[in-house]
């Protein structure tokens, strides 16, 4: 179960009261409604005796002549409606259909009941200088402001944003400061443990998020925070449920942090796999009982063939090209055209591989290996974006065609997701590069250049950012795993140039791969294949 998840599974357990059944086992007089009912007799009191103070303000307010003395007056008979005002009574609701079952001990309130959303008080114009508490101050950022009178919130006062992208977010100030626009401050009755009222906000932030108002400015309703139904637990259930809650969730994180920490050595361990595989350590029993094998031998083998296959290449062009003049009909001169173009493609990959004579090789490798440049070895091409016209109108939804890949198809872990759910028609098909199965996609550009691979199953067409390796004297998953390796990635980085950053694929073509003979690459692939999979069993899900 993903951290996130374990989260929200402990705070729905928690409003429904299933994390303290036995607390209210052992404390069976507990009862919110009773609870509710003492309140409710203490707030009509405090009404009363703050009624009879207003009357005696006012009376006294009347008769006064001097100004200044009127003044205090007058301002204290502002304060004492304001605190008239928060007086108010909870009316548990009647529910027929309740949102969730609750505990028989616990009452259905209005969020609005037990908490007021306010805007501060004005401050004295001698206030010394506070920060403006908006959103970006609140993240970190923002700078200090004297002002004269605003909305005004203490330390560890809760403070809600009510408009924006992020409304239904819960801040808690670290220091005293002046409300921004868009904030509210939320003091809560002492009915509510505030710690606990934290963690019921936290329950409905999907809510908050979901229920939002206005398309240029999302925001939420005042009112709909006010209505919302929220369970209320006796007050001393409440310090349970926050004490259970502290202690399930530190262990959650704590839980989160393993497997990072998990993640990190799963990472290393693959690095140290690779590191082995491209070293020769991981293959040396394959070589003791395969002596003969040499990369150079097979090299030089390919070679041969490759001058061959150009020279009868180069026949065939000569023969088309001179039949293509003597031809008179323009549609078999286009048939000639289209033939030449199509040898003259397969002459330039007839390129033969050059073994290098490194005196300072990047590191040591079996002397039946050979060091080569990557592009000798693979068909590097990038391929081809789509603008949003053509996304929209011909390739989204499409039940046939080629899968078309973008940078957030390849995940960190190497796997393919199809997230854009991009096919490219079949008609469609002659305007894009297309990758075939059984090669290698590495981004190249931008946040994820150089991190993110993928090893295809089926031919794809794939975006711009993207570079595919297509073997043509390589096994083909041994360069998928070259390409993960830390000595790949060294030199990437050191290539990386550029405002969004990246690597050209002309680059890359010269950078130095260490080649087993071919089938020594399928020995390590498989080797790799096997300790890849075992690896994973050290993942926690």
């Amino acid at each position: 179960m993903k951290t996130d998840t374990l989260k929200k599974s402990l705070l729905d357990y928690a409003i429904k009261g299933k994390l303290t059944a036995r607390f209210r086992r052992e404390n069976n007089g507990l009862n919110a409604f009773d609870e509710i009912s003492t309140y409710n007799e203490a707030t009509k009191e405090k009404r009363k005796n703050l009624e009879k103070e207003l009357k005696k303000c006012e009376k006294e307010f009347k008769l006064e002549k001097d100004k200044d003395k009127k003044a205090l007056f007058k301002s204290q008979i502002q304060s004492l409606k304001k605190e008239i005002a928060k007086c108010k009574e909870i009316t548990p609701l009647n529910f027929s259909e309740a949102p969730f079952t609750i505990p028989n001990s616990w009452a259905w309130v209005k969020l609005g009941d037990i908490c007021e959303i306010i805007s501060g008080e004005i401050i004295d114009l001698q206030e010394e200088n506070l920060p403006l508490l908006d959103v970006k101050y609140l993240r970190g950022k923002g700078d200090k402001k004297l002002a004269n009178s605003g909305n005004f919130a203490n330390v560890n006062d809760r403070l809600i944003l009510m408009d924006g992208e992020n409304s239904g977010e819960i801040f808690i100030t670290k220091e005293k400061g002046f409300l921004g626009s868009t904030l509210k401050k939320l003091e809560f009755s002492s009915l509510s443990q505030i710690e606990f009222m934290d963690f019921m906000l936290l329950c409905y932030k999907d809510f908050f998020k979901g229920n939002k108002k206005g398309a240029a400015i999302p925001h939420l309703d005042r009112k709909l925070f006010a209505n919302l139904s929220i369970p209320l637990p006796p007050l001393c259930e409440q310090q349970e449920i926050v004490k259970k809650l502290d202690l399930l969730v530190s262990l959650a994180n704590d839980f989160a942090i393993t497997k990072e920490n998990l993640k990190r050595i799963e990472k290393r361990i693959e690095k140290s796999l690779l590191k082995l595989a491209l070293e020769g350590s991981l293959s040396k029993l394959y070589r003791r009982s395969s002596p003969t094998l040499s990369a150079f031998d097979e090299i030089s083998t390919y070679n041969e063939a490759t001058k061959e296959k150009r020279k009868d290449l180069e026949k065939k062009l000569k023969i088309c090209e001179k039949e293509l003049k003597l031809e008179k009909d323009k549609d078999k001169k286009a048939l000639f055209k289209s033939q030449i173009q199509s040898l003259k493609k397969e002459i330039v990959k007839c390129k033969e591989i050059t073994p290098l004579n490194l005196s300072e090789a990047p590191f040591t490798i079996p002397n039946s290996w050979a060091w080569v440049k990557l592009g000798d070895i693979c068909e590097i091409f990038t391929g081809d974006s789509i603008n949003a016209t053509e996304k929209e109108k011909n390739f989204t939804h499409q039940t046939s065609g080629l899968n078309y890949i973008a940078t957030k198809d390849l995940a960190n872990d190497t796997s393919i997701t199809y997230e854009n759910g991009i096919k490219i028609p079949d008609e469609f098909l002659p305007s894009f590069k297309i990758a075939k199965a059984n090669s290698t996609l590495l981004c190249i550009e931008g946040g994820s250049a150089g991190r993110k691979v993928g090893f295809l199953k089926e031919n794809v067409c794939f975006g711009n950012k993207l570079c595919c390796f297509e073997n043509i004297f390589a096994f083909s998953k041994f360069v998928f795993y070259f390409l993960q390796s830390g000595e790949f990635s060294k030199e990437f980085n050191a290539n990386i140039n550029g405002i969004i950053g990246g690597v050209k694929k002309e680059s890359i073509r010269h950078f130095l791969i260490p080649l087993p003979p071919l089938c020594e690459q399928e020995r390590i692939v498989q080797t790799l294949d096997t300790l890849f999979t075992l690896k994973k069993g050290l993942r926690v899900d």
